[in-house]
């Protein structure tokens, strides 16, 4: 209905009596206090009645409630007469275009929809519409518009909440259930029909009773008698499905007012997962305290205030208990280790917590009055919920008494030996120091003799021999003070030495054995080109290996020696690979760097302390040496030096 109000103006009629002026003056006059009230009225309400000129596109009329609803003043309309449209919230444009669709077929419209207010916020406004037609065509539009935002935010709170409500009756961990005092049900989820396997239409004809069996449906009748009574209860029973399937249940009740009916509504919880987890965790439980017992370590866990929660076995026994279970409540000092130990074990206790970090195997005592103190391995973690909150520690501590005396042995017999290396290193400085003098002068004397003037060949022989055995002691000598020199490196200064410019030298000291045999020495040394090392060693060990490399060359073939080096493992190595006589390793290779050992007598002279040295040095140096040799075909040396 459109409600339309005017403004009359009513001019005196020529020639009417003085007294009809005066009533139609009075009735102008009453006239014009209505309309001013209606217009003050309608300022105040938030409905607005407009009247609209399709033809000329202009307002004939417009009330102050459009104002008010639209947010905009009465003269942008005026200015504008789309404004009404232009304003129409984006998502609802379709919409009244169909509306305006139906007006122009002379229909009456009425339609909800939403607009942007002048405010910028959206508001749902309705508008009914009445079309005046004339010779068929749309002239004039009459019409009131509401602000109905309000209703409509009434409205989703109710969908809303009904939405809310369906969702947590659908996704009710159980079976919800609602039925009054004779056990009818008035509302139920679709759980119970799910779980049961009765459908809606069954489980109207349904007692609650008559999902239970025995003294299961006797408990029940009581405990619903209990809840109509009491106002509320629980319990757990087996519930019995449509197939005779029994389900553990755990049901509340709940007395209510359900439309002036008192009724009774609940719970189910399915206790399915809650059983075979109490099931599991008991015999989890039981593994983890036969574990726990089973391990030879000590373990303990307390609370924040270092007093004892729980304890394996061997704790128990450590500590004087009888069982684990006797442990509880008690605290360090409740023991029979020392008060001084039982302090600094809560001392560790509280730094470990303060700073939620572990104590991982450190070293300390456990002593007990007349006994002898016990050494201990001990590990303490801080215990933490998953907010990273520490409300007590882990401890673990294995007796390692006889580790410790073990150690302790072990350190005294390392001190001895070293002493004892000492003093055998001294008594070989002694001895090589003391016989350099007897063994010169014997050399001397030795040169002082003229084998020429003794006839008799005897004693020229055994002059001969003196003097071939005063020359083997001399050389004997100069090589014990090699070695010792070498085991003594202390003092030894390291370089970076490249590789390429300390074999050139070495090939320069030996370029006589190289022209003389024409040997082929080829080498790579990009993969690892320099190593910091002690300078004479390096020099020593390459002029040992490529000298043997040649003196033990095989006479059938030319001469071909290669090193290279490489990183192997984070260290260098360095290969040197000769296609020379090579060594049966079978037979000598437990031998191979012993001292005057020589495998090639017969092919070449030597003394047999060049591998001994390169093998003093290797180690010397941190390294470790390989050997790869076949009888006929070559042998390779690989040194591996620390980077």
């Amino acid at each position: 209905m459109v409600l339309c109000f005017f403004v009359m103006r009513n001019n005196p009629i020529a020639g009417a009596p003085s007294s009809c002026k005066i009533s139609e003056a009075k009735a102008v006059n009453s006239t014009a206090s209505f309309n001013w009230e209606m217009t003050e009225l309608l300022k105040h309400i938030n409905v607005g009645f407009f009247s609209r000129d399709i033809l000329a596109g202009k307002y004939i009329s417009l009330t102050e409630g459009c104002a008010n609803i639209y947010g905009y003043p009465l003269q942008s309309f005026t200015e504008n007469a789309m404004l009404w449209l232009e304003v129409v919230h984006p998502d609802d444009k379709l919409l009244v275009e169909k509306q305006d669709i139906v007006l122009t077929q002379g229909n009456k419209s009425e339609c909800e929809y939403r607009i942007i207010h002048g405010d910028g916020s959206i508001r749902w406004i309705e508008v009914k519409a009445i079309p005046v037609l004339k010779e068929g065509q749309l002239v004039r539009v009459d019409g009131i518009v509401s602000d109905i935002s309000d209703r409509k935010k009434a409205e989703e709170q109710v969908i809303k909440a009904r939405s809310l409500v369906d969702i947590v009756m659908r996704t009710l961990p159980g079976i919800f259930y609602l039925y009054n005092s004779e056990g009818k049900f008035k509302y139920w989820n679709s759980n119970i029909e799910e779980v049961t396997g009765y459908t809606a239409k069954e489980i109207e004809l349904l007692h609650p009773s008559e999902l239970f069996e025995g003294e299961e449906r006797e408990l029940l009748l009581e405990k619903i008698a209990s809840v109509f009574e009491k106002g509320q209860d629980d319990m757990e029973a087996f519930l019995i499905t449509k197939e005779k399937r029994r389900i553990p249940y755990y049901f509340t009740g709940r007395r209510v007012l359900v439309d002036g009916e008192m009724c009774l509504v609940g719970l189910g919880i399915d206790l399915t997962e809650k059983k075979m987890i109490e099931e599991v965790s008991q015999k989890n439980e039981e593994m983890l305290s036969h574990i726990l017992n089973s391990i030879p370590q000590s373990i303990f866990w307390k609370d924040k205030n270092s007093v004892f929660l729980g304890c394996n076995a061997v704790f128990a026994k450590n500590a004087g208990l009888s069982n684990t279970a006797s442990v509880v409540g008690k605290t360090d000092f409740d023991f029979p280790w020392s008060a001084e130990d039982s302090q600094k074990y809560q001392k560790d206790d509280r730094e470990i917590m303060a700073s939620k970090q572990a104590r991982i195997h450190y070293v300390e005592t456990l002593s007990r009055p007349g006994e002898e103190t016990q050494w201990v391995d001990t590990t303490k973690i801080p215990l933490k919920n998953k907010n990273n909150e520490v409300y007590g520690v882990l401890g673990i501590f294995d007796d390692i008494t006889e580790r410790k005396q073990e150690e302790e042995r072990q350190k005294q017999l390392t001190a001895d030996l070293i002493q004892k290396n000492i003093e055998l290193r001294q008594f070989s400085y002694i001895i090589s120091h003391n016989l350099r003098a007897p063994v010169s002068k014997l050399l001397g004397l030795g040169s002082l003799l003229d084998t020429s003037e003794h006839t008799d060949s005897v004693t020229k022989e055994l002059l001969g021999y003196i003097n071939d055995e005063v020359h083997g002691l001399d050389i004997i000598v100069k090589d014990l003070n090699t070695i010792l020199s070498l085991q003594d490196s202390g003092h030894k200064v390291y370089e970076t030495l490249k590789f390429e410019e300390k074999l050139k030298r070495v090939m320069g000291f030996l370029e006589p054995q190289i022209s003389e045999t024409k040997a082929e020495i080829t080498y790579n040394f990009s993969q690892a080109p320099e190593i910091r090392t002690i300078r004479s060693y390096l020099h020593s060990i390459l002029s040992n290996l490529l000298s043997n490399a040649i003196k033990y060359r095989s006479r059938d073939r030319s001469t071909r020696i290669h090193l290279m080096t490489k990183l192997v493992d984070g260290k260098i190595c360095l290969s040197i690979k000769d296609n020379g006589l090579g060594i049966d390793l079978d037979k000598f290779g437990h031998k191979l760097f012993g001292l005057y050992n020589r495998f090639h007598a017969e092919s070449a002279g030597g003394k047999g302390i060049g591998l001994n040295l390169v093998k003093a040095q290797v180690d010397a140096l941190g390294g470790r040496i390989e050997v790869e040799s076949m009888v006929g075909v070559g042998t390779t040396f690989k040194l591996y030096f620390p980077v």
